[in-house]
């Protein structure tokens, strides 16, 4: 891991991407710098007060400029831009936030990935730009879930009507990085299929039931007699697929992938399959991966839908770090802002953590040691403060150096 100075890196990074957002004030702007930078230095919790203790401005500033909007997608699309390879895909994935209270914003039961079963609490929405060549994921935009319980916005709504609406009406924006999206096992029904593929126009790849409805496609001699001609060739077996007709496209140690556009019944659509035989400790475990672009290549479909787990890591070190579950208002606005703030800080981190490597490479980042870098920074600043110690000539003697890696995992 190469960090020359955390902070600095840190700061260049946040300053290009404000540099080209016009419509932002002077005080704006300087807030969403000294936020970020501060996300990535405090100790304990992520709170208005600590803020207070550990920043530059008071409690009631802090405050103030949580309640402002920020296009936070906007930031976060010039971000990656700058900052990734050109081999982009589009990953989309709630995450459910955990909540005390009764008066929050679109406090609800929703379904918890860590304790399998749904549970009280908030849901964001997150979108995020998945990195190919580096195999990373980089925050874009999350969107607080509307309340809800088992699933269900409304009588007439539900929440996959919201997320499919939530694609819509980012798209744009969201094309500008990529126009392949993936999504989980769970998104897999016809009328989000529909929304992301034919109204927002996006490739989506996905996962299917391992007992999913689907046909081969006929490729035969049509009959001359009257009526329809033929469009299909019976049904696939799942279970145990005809190695005859679908064609083995990759094969290696780990897995075995045979391919074939076939027809689903539960979509009502052409698609690009994916049957994968995974090797687990001497167990083979089946799959079954599709693709809306009919064209995609079997091997590519994999590996953007294994992409897809680094957004796991996202909300971990968010929550780990950056105290994605700390903030304790009740402004939807606040709330909003917060956790966007400690998503983005951890792309920042991520961004940090890569210095001196080219944007097409792959490489180790730790935000763990990031932060212990400016937590120590944070710390040897103030120290020098009070003591009216002359910073520049310390920061001659590598011994300034070895304080800032002080207790870092990979130093």
């Amino acid at each position: 891991m190469i960090t020359q100075d955390a902070f600095t890196i840190g700061k260049m990074v946040i300053n290009s991407v404000l540099s080209k957002m016009n419509f932002l004030s002077k005080s704006q702007s300087g807030f969403i710098l000294d936020i970020l930078l501060l996300f990535l230095s405090l100790r304990g919790r992520h709170n208005f007060l600590q803020m207070s203790r550990e920043g530059s401005r008071n409690e009631k500033s802090y405050r103030y400029q949580y309640e402002k909007d920020f296009n936070w997608l906007s930031f976060n699309v010039n971000l990656v831009k700058q900052n990734s390879s050109r081999d982009l895909v589009i990953g989309f994935d709630p995450s459910f936030i955990r909540k005390s209270g009764k008066h929050s914003p679109g406090l609800g039961y929703y379904y918890s990935g860590c304790q399998g079963s749904y549970s009280k609490g908030l849901e964001l929405g997150s979108f995020a730009a998945l990195d190919v060549s580096q195999h990373l994921a980089y925050h874009l935009s999350a969107i607080q879930s509307p309340s809800a319980k088992r699933d269900r916005v409304s009588e007439t709504e539900t929440l996959v009507d919201h997320y499919a609406k939530l694609v819509i009406s980012n798209a744009s924006k969201l094309k500008e990085l990529s126009t392949v999206a993936v999504f989980d096992a769970y998104f897999t029904k016809k009328k989000f299929v529909e929304a992301v593929a034919d109204i927002a126009g996006f490739e989506m790849i996905g996962r299917m039931r391992d007992d999913a409805n689907l046909k081969y496609l006929y490729k035969g001699k049509q009959s001359q007699t009257r009526g329809r001609p033929k469009k299909y060739d019976g049904k696939i077996n799942t279970k145990k697929i005809d190695k005859r007709r679908l064609k083995l496209v990759c094969e290696n140690e780990d897995y075995k992938i045979y391919s074939e556009v076939v027809y689903s019944e539960g979509l009502k659509r052409k698609i690009c399959v994916a049957f994968v035989e995974h090797s687990m400790k001497g167990k083979i475990i089946k799959k079954i991966y599709f693709s809306t672009n009919l064209e995609r290549e079997a091997g590519q479909l994999l590996e953007y839908y294994r992409l897809r787990f680094q957004m796991e890591y996202l909300f971990r070190d968010a929550k780990q770090h950056m105290g994605l579950e700390h903030c304790q208002a009740r402004s939807k606005n606040k709330l909003d802002f917060h956790f966007n703030a400690s998503l983005t800080a951890v792309s920042i981190a991520k961004i940090i953590s890569r210095n001196g490597h080219k944007n097409n490479t792959r490489t180790k980042v730790s935000v763990s040691d990031v932060k212990t870098e400016m937590q120590n920074r944070n710390m040897i600043s103030r120290i020098f403060s009070m003591y009216r110690i002359d910073r520049k000539l310390i920061k001659i003697n590598n011994r300034y150096r070895d304080l800032l890696n002080f207790g870092k995992i990979a130093a």
